[in-house]
């Protein structure tokens, strides 16, 4: 998305996965329904704080393009991408060895893996199935009460 969009229309990511997870439980239908978080998945633990706060799925779109050689110079949207991964023009479309990009991603997705795996092994969680939802783990650090309670988590501390 444009920067203007992406830095101005919207809430946090957290804040909405929050109230969505809240709202479908309060409602009776959390098991009906799948979230798919996306936006500002930069991490593993990205992906660890959005399926704790009620993401069934998480998309890493920049983090797949930046793994795979992007420089992110938020061309994407023109088609002109000058490193040639988010562009339909083969001429452009001919600096990206997609051999090396392919590794490149698998490389992150496995690391990602890995370090998810370490992350809830240290909270005493087995299965992504068991994270998902479960807010009594995670800590607010430098947040206000409004967003820990909107979160419904406990300040780091406590």
């Amino acid at each position: 998305a444009p920067k203007i969009i992406r830095d101005n229309v919207g809430i946090p990511i957290e804040l909405a996965l929050a109230n969505v997870d809240k709202r479908l439980r309060d409602e009776g239908i959390r098991n009906h329904a799948s979230v798919v978080a996306e936006g500002g998945i930069k991490s593993s633990a990205d992906v660890v704080k959005a399926v704790a706060l009620g993401a069934d799925a998480v998309y890493i779109g920049t983090a797949a393009l930046v793994a795979m050689g992007c420089t992110v110079c938020q061309r994407c949207h023109t088609g002109k991408c000058p490193w040639g991964i988010a562009t339909t023009d083969p001429w452009i479309s001919r600096r990206v060895n997609p051999d090396i990009a392919t590794q490149r991603l698998v490389n992150l997705l496995r690391g990602w893996s890995l370090e998810i795996k370490e992350m809830m092994g240290g909270m005493g969680i087995n299965a992504v199935e068991s994270l998902r939802g479960n807010r009594d783990r995670l800590r607010g650090v430098g947040m206000t009460d409004t967003e820990l309670k909107i979160l419904g988590i406990k300040m780091a501390g406590d």
